[in-house]
């Protein structure tokens, strides 16, 4: 199974991508479906199509047409800090553009990175950063950077000292995703049963949950407050509030189920999984959705994953063959790579409010980049290297 081998590489095999481990599993069970789906229809299965959630759906969005980007949008590489181990990837970008994150280090013991205006520093403290705020507040984990660790707990980085989050009852271990420009985090907990909850903390004065709700995967939290996600095992997408009633989002037509994997204002993102049509090419096929959550409107976007959104609504995500792009009115565009790449592709892991600056990883052929030579327990591979674009 798919599933299966992505976490024998999150537990073991390789360095970890520059996805977070919620979208690794997103899309190891999409694909896993999709090879279910075709082997049926190798068959001569008949699949029926699904639907969940709010009936109304605005329009279907075709294959979008795939360019490169303008000559304006420029890939630049982040410093790599003194005395790395291994590679260095970005996790993650303010809005402002101004705090990039990024992750090295060791499995057992990952270092988060942090670009303030492209100045680089190792934080003292050993985590894996998550995601940042225009303050320059970081969310993220502790524990052993593999999947499903029980050691594993959410934690706030203020810029001087991490602060532990504490978990609700039952609760055994944990991640931090999203944090807003008000201090409130969203994460994902386990229970000691097994099942996940979605938990919102409160950080201003006494860090305190303010909400959970249970079978549910929170992944991103804008500064209204809307919290968005997935519910397991089904992984259809949803929405909340403070109040911790979760309403389901649409799925747009022409998908089958959709998860939210963040959100920026109005806007909220994520997968589709897409019906099968029997080819083999089902298995790479990718397809974002976009809410409007604002309006209710669901929007499929075929060709590109569906990862990060930006206040303005573009989208940016992956492509089909891994490259790194973004979609706007109507069009994917492909990100330039540094001329030293060894694969035609990277990883895409923040945008800012505007849209047109992004973060990510590529790897480059000039390598091992670490400091302090190879490290065969490295979190990420010795060839990664962190990008920014501009221009975009």
């Amino acid at each position: 199974m798919i599933e299966d081998t992505l976490h024998r590489y999150a537990r073991h095999d390789v360095p970890a991508s520059g996805l977070r481990a919620a979208d690794v599993l997103i899309e190891a069970r999409r694909r896993t479906r999709r090879r279910t789906r075709l082997v049926g229809a190798v068959a001569g299965a008949v699949t029926a199509l699904v639907a969940f959630g709010a009936a109304a759906v605005v329009r279907t969005v075709s294959a979008a047409p795939i360019t490169a980007a303008g000559s304006g949008c420029v890939v630049e590489l982040l410093d790599v800090p003194a005395g790395t181990t291994g590679g260095v990837e970005a996790t993650g970008v303010d809005p402002s553009g101004r705090y990039v994150i990024g992750l090295t280090g060791a499995r057992e013991t990952p270092r988060a990175v942090l670009w303030t205006d492209e100045t680089v520093t190792i934080l003292p403290a050993a985590f894996t950063p998550q995601a940042v705020n225009p303050a320059g507040v970081i969310v993220g984990f502790t524990g052993p950077n593999q999947h499903d660790d029980p050691q594993q707990r959410p934690v706030l980085y203020d810029g001087a000292r991490l602060v532990p989050l504490p978990l609700p009852d039952r609760g055994v271990s944990g991640v931090a995703y999203a944090v807003n420009s008000d201090g409130d985090v969203l994460g994902t907990v386990i229970r000691a049963d097994g099942s996940p909850a979605a938990v919102r903390w409160s950080t201003t004065g006494t860090v305190a949950i303010v909400t959970t709700v249970a079978g549910a995967s929170g992944l991103g939290l804008n500064d209204n407050g809307v919290a968005v996600g997935f519910d397991l095992p089904a992984q259809h997408a949803l929405r909340w509030t403070a109040d911790g009633v979760a309403t389901a989002l649409p799925v747009p037509r022409g998908a089958e189920s959709a998860s939210a994997a963040a959100v920026m204002d109005e806007w909220a993102v994520g997968d589709a999984s897409l019906p099968s049509t029997g080819s083999k090419n089902d298995l790479t096929t990718q397809a974002a959705v976009r809410w409007n959550l604002r309006t209710g409107s669901a929007e499929l976007i075929s060709g590109i994953s569906g990862l990060r959104v930006s206040a303005s609504g573009t989208v940016a995500g992956t492509t089909g063959t891994g490259a790194p792009a973004l979609w706007r009115n109507g069009r994917i565009r492909t990100l330039p790579l540094p001329p030293a790449r060894i694969y035609p592709g990277g990883s895409v892991s923040g945008i800012t409010a505007d849209g047109h600056s992004l973060v990510g990883s590529v790897e480059v052929s000039a390598g091992p980049i670490n400091t302090s030579g190879p490290d065969s327990h490295s979190v990420v591979s010795d060839l990664t290297v962190p990008v920014v674009w501009r221009g975009c």
